[in-house]
């Protein structure tokens, strides 16, 4: 494991196409500060803008937690607040993809009593990526004085493949996965006496979503559409705040015209260190992380040159 988290961070900082891929670096704006936001009654939204959000459900059977943060100071936090709501045991916690800053965080919640519960494919990103999810995150525990050596992989104890229903107490959470979006395994939470779906990798409300792990762009807009049809009031995203349905289509829209200017480019013949220089998007520079978007462009250029996403599912 050393040996290879030594060499992922050597290539990680050497300036190819994976390089860029750290979240977080250069920020189109100051983060907002964190708020937790109570959503329904009983269920709970964790909006934190610098890193990624969670959400919590409270019954009196116990706590449904979706997603851990990417460290386990974040869970710690996150815990915190949790026990400024209830005291009730923890019983769930949901990975709903396999980007470390949704799931690091695990630890945590399983010493705290968790059943850690992913998408199979989920549960295979997260094996297969640990040391690369840890090496891309290295400004993040930098900038909040966080030690890299305090984490481990706690994987899911509970994998399913399409429909999960968890019963806590008299309310239900119905997993679903839809196919890949953003990643493989991506996992949506319904709450049914809410009215609110939680979205975690596909939906960014107002940021620009990294497009190295998708199979699929076309997919994931397909995707997107499906869930805005979805008989809902409320769209909580992995990133950015809560939404509506108008925000799902604002996103599917982006990624529309940002697929349609990068393969165009690539019909005309330019090269990747072209289409660099010369795509700009500017009217999609409000995103959050559109400075990053040379990363994008790159990811999916990969993506069409070799079929597969820049940070691939490994065969099976």
């Amino acid at each position: 494991m050393k040996l290879l988290y030594g060499l992922t961070c050597a290539f990680f900082y050497m300036g190819t196409a994976i390089a860029g891929h750290m979240e977080g670096t250069a920020p189109a704006r100051q983060p907002e500060p964190p708020v937790l936001k109570q959503v329904a009654p009983d269920l709970y939204f964790f909006y934190n803008d610098a890193s990624s959000n969670s959400a919590f459900l409270v019954t009196e059977a116990g706590v449904l937690v979706i997603d851990s943060g990417q460290h386990p100071a974040d869970a710690r936090a996150l815990l915190e607040r949790i026990r400024k709501v209830t005291d009730k045991p923890v019983k769930w916690l949901i990975n709903t993809h396999a980007h470390g800053d949704h799931f690091l965080g695990n630890p945590v919640f399983r010493q705290a009593g968790a059943t850690i519960v992913a998408h199979r494919d989920t549960a295979v990103m997260m094996k297969t990526h640990y040391d690369y999810e840890i090496a891309r995150r290295g400004a993040y525990f930098k900038r909040n004085n966080l030690d890299p050596r305090e984490l481990s992989l706690a994987l899911p104890d509970v994998v399913f493949d399409t429909t999960m229903t968890i019963t806590l107490g008299n309310r239900t959470a119905r997993l679903m996965y839809l196919g890949p979006g953003q990643n493989p395994g991506d996992t949506v939470v319904y709450f049914p006496h809410a009215r609110a779906l939680f979205i975690g990798g596909p939906f960014a409300r107002k940021n620009w979503s990294n497009t190295s792990f998708t199979p699929s762009v076309d997919g994931w807009i397909a995707l997107l559409r499906q869930l805005a049809g979805h008989d809902v009031d409320l769209f909580l995203p992995g990133h950015g705040d809560a939404g509506n349905r108008q925000d799902l289509l604002d996103e599917a829209k982006w990624l529309a015209d940002f697929q349609a200017g990068v393969r165009g480019a690539m019909a005309q013949g330019m090269s990747k260190e072209e289409m660099v220089q010369k795509l700009h998007f500017r009217e999609y520079q409000h995103l959050r992380n559109y400075p990053l978007i040379h990363n994008f462009i790159e990811a999916l250029h990969h993506l069409y040159t070799t079929g597969k996403p820049l940070v691939a599912m490994p065969p099976q």
